[in-house]
């Protein structure tokens, strides 16, 4: 390839050419013209200056519509594209509100450290003589105190939020009461059981804030979703006013529905497709980040895409990385530098990445199998393109229903609407954990019930009972002086963590249930880009010891789950079958493990290895089928196909659903010998539930006809994972 880079549509051609028919669908988004507009309250000379000092000279229409109604005292909403400047319409009325009130301060809330990172240098680049820093789980111990006394703006997360500076209000009380403004940004990011623990979260903030008499104003930035006021409502508890159009230049986009060919009655691989993509992006000179769907798929694709440069020019091997949790922080900001500073030409990441962190001009977008949703879809694409500049995406599909659905119908992706994102507080085992907190921080009174959900008064009367939670003088109190938020994860994962050792150096961490089924003897550890192979699991410790050894194949785990619904709370009859939703008590159990082939997902080797069960009560639905009617060619009757019946459900559930597979739990009873049905088990993977179910039997008509589309339209002869053989 020649030196000068090519333009997109002659990237897109070139892949065209050798390539076709791999390309299922090309969309394209055209550009957009800005509206631009002045704020009826005007902006303070000094702030004007700040803004002309980097070149901005006049707002967005949907920036100066933001600023006023901020400097109005209300909580605000603004849900605009990706790139389109939400940060100015959070630090535009901060920066206003501190020059007006030098005392005054603000915290902002990422989901990420990194996020937090990547606005840190925008804010001091705007605003130099302010006050501000981060203050998370990275920040040295030796600066906290400093930070807390004279940081205007404090840059933090949920998890810190939690752990850190809640428990420690006291320490903080001085910060709080001159706290006027709370920002959270990528709103959308808050969902399921993350979502709801910062729903909670948010309340024990505005209810210490309250007691030292300040009363922030609240606003937030979002992707576009279906639900963003109502969102709002749930994470913060008031209602925002919301800013919803974009008035934001914006590029030619163009997105490239990509299925791997078949090749022996499989699918190729979706990892070995998309380090295809991005090795040749690369090699042509674009700038790109690959987003896959767990981290695993991240050092693979990493390690794929640099074997395939390796051989053409190794310089441009040296310049790609991956980026994803688990890695240590000096690593991480490593990368972040080499990222910011324009160093590295392609990245593979996780989604963590898609949210707004500037990665410079990236040019092209790769998505190892689609992102869960058409809201993150239309996240990672616009990761891509910023400034007006045209970009593409290419969305590489697994060999999955959902993904061979969607392949069939573009339009729905190509076309389709935001999704709803959903939280629900009101979960018993998260409710419980953050009223625990919330009267450890500050005695807990029935009157301060009202803003949270309405059966708190019945767990905390519960946790009496236990001993969990003390009453005195009618006010609820936790018994010990030891915060209980470091027994609660808010991210879902579990507290307990895993370090991974290597030759006696720290390589990393996994959360407790990613190592019982990621991390057992003679799994493969990836870690950016190399391959370690588990020699030893330590449970006493939580350490898991790894040599680095070079293997043609990677590890799966497998799940057994045994399910017992223990109380109904809803049914409905749906064609030929009856569904349930239920409480549930769900044992789940890894029973073994898969080697398979990095370059096509061939299984090499089933291995029988028992770790521990685990065993949780949530929310699920009981399906009782009547009889299975499904084509025989894939299928046999009875058990066989009620097997079928379940892989399809929960295949294609995330597309009534915001959730991923994963997210979903599943087992089936086949029927006796000589009758056909059965009952197939779908529920929610979190302990208490999270929403998912209720959904799923909202939609119940319209997922059970999905299925029989699918099967239907599937091309095998006996059943592949584009229809009832599961790929996960």
């Amino acid at each position: 390839m020649s030196d000068s880079q090519p333009d997109i549509r002659q990237a897109i051609e070139w892949f065209r050419g050798k390539r076709g028919e791999s390309i299922v669908e090309q969309g394209v988004t055209e550009p957009r013209e800005p509206r631009f507009l002045q704020p009826e309250r005007p902006l303070n000379p000094k702030l004007a200056q700040l803004l002309a000092d980097i070149g901005i000279r006049t707002l967005y229409e949907h920036q100066a519509t933001a600023f006023d109604l901020a400097e109005a005292g209300h909580d605000v909403l603004v849900t605009t594209g990706t790139s389109s400047g939400k940060t100015l319409c959070y630090n535009l009325p901060v920066l206003q509100r501190s020059i007006r009130e030098p005392a005054a301060k603000a915290l902002y809330l990422f989901p990420t450290k990194a996020l937090a990172q990547d606005q840190l240098g925008k804010l001091r680049k705007l605003a130099p003589d302010v006050e501000c820093d981060t203050y998370d789980g990275d920040t040295p111990k030796s600066a906290r105190a400093g930070i807390r006394q004279t940081a205007d703006i404090i840059l933090t997360n949920p998890d810190m939020l939690h752990l850190a500076i809640l428990p420690n209000f006291s320490m903080w009380a001085r910060f709080f009461r001159s706290l006027r403004y709370v920002v959270l940004d990528e709103m959308h990011a808050y969902s399921g059981v993350f979502g709801s623990h910062v729903a909670l979260i948010m309340r024990r903030l505005r209810r210490l804030c309250e007691w030292q008499g300040s009363k922030p104003q609240f606003i937030a930035c979002s992707a576009t979703i279906a639900n963003g006021p109502e969102l709002f409502e749930d994470l913060i508890g008031k209602p925002p006013t919301t800013v919803s159009d974009d008035a934001a230049v914006v590029g030619r986009r163009h997105l490239v529905m990509w299925n791997p060919p078949e090749s022996g009655g499989r699918r190729m691989s979706s990892h070995a497709e998309s380090a295809q993509i991005l090795a040749t992006l690369v090699w042509m000179g674009f700038r790109t980040i690959a987003f896959t769907r767990s981290r695993l798929a991240a050092e693979v694709v990493l390690r794929y895409a640099r074997e395939g440069l390796q051989g053409i020019d190794p310089a441009l091997a040296r310049r790609i990385e991956s980026y994803r949790a688990g890695y240590t922080p000096k690593e991480r900001r490593e990368i972040e530098k080499r990222l910011f500073g324009g160093e590295l030409l392609g990245i593979t990441a996780t989604d963590a990445m898609e949210l707004g962190i500037d990665v410079g001009d990236l040019d092209a977008v790769v998505m190892d199998g689609y992102p869960g949703s058409i809201g993150s879809l239309r996240q990672q694409t616009g990761r891509a393109g910023r400034s007006g500049r045209e970009a593409v995406g290419f969305l590489v599909a697994r060999d999955n229903p959902l993904e061979q659905y969607y392949m069939r119908h573009p339009d729905l992706l190509l076309g389709g609407k935001a999704e709803a994102v959903r939280v629900h507080p009101g979960n018993p085992f998260i409710l419980s954990a953050q009223l625990k907190c919330a009267a450890h921080e500050r005695p807990l009174s029935v009157s301060e019930l009202e803003g949270f959900p309405p059966q708190s008064l019945d767990l905390l009367e519960d946790m009496e009972e236990t001993g969990e939670i003390v009453r005195r003088s009618g006010l609820w109190i936790h018994p010990s002086n030891d915060s209980p938020a470091a027994q609660v994860d808010i991210r879902g994962g579990g507290a307990n963590q895993y370090t991974i050792f290597c030759n006696g150096e720290v390589l990393g961490t996994l959360e407790e249930w990613r190592a019982f089924q990621s991390a057992h003897p003679e799994a493969v550890y990836l870690h950016r880009g190399e391959q370690y192979v588990v020699q030893e699991f330590d449970e006493a410790t939580r350490t898991v010891k790894v040599t680095q050894q070079r293997v043609d194949y990677y590890t799966q785990p497998m799940i057994e789950s045994a399910v017992n619904p223990t109380a109904e709370i809803e049914s409905r009859r749906v064609g030929n079958a009856e569904v349930r939703l239920c409480s549930m008590s769900v044992r789940s159990q890894m029973t073994g493990f898969r080697r398979k082939h990095l370059h096509d997902d061939t299984v090499l080797a089933t291995v029988d290895y028992l770790m521990p069960a685990h065993e949780m009560a949530t929310i699920g639905l009981e399906i009782v089928i009547d009889h299975v009617n499904l084509d025989t060619r894939k299928i046999e009757p009875w058990t066989e196909g009620v097997h079928a019946v379940e892989h399809l459900l929960v295949g294609l559930a995330p597309s009534f659903v915001q959730c991923e597979t994963r997210d979903l739990g599943s087992t089936y009873v086949g029927a006796e010998i000589g009758r056909t049905g059965g009952t197939i088990y779908v529920f929610d993977d979190i302990p208490g539930g999270i929403g998912f179910s209720e959904a799923l039997l909202s939609s119940a008509s319209e997922w059970f006809e999905r299925v029989v589309e699918q099967l239907s339209a599937c091309t095998c002869d006996d059943g592949c994972p584009s229809c009832v053989l599961s790929p996960w």
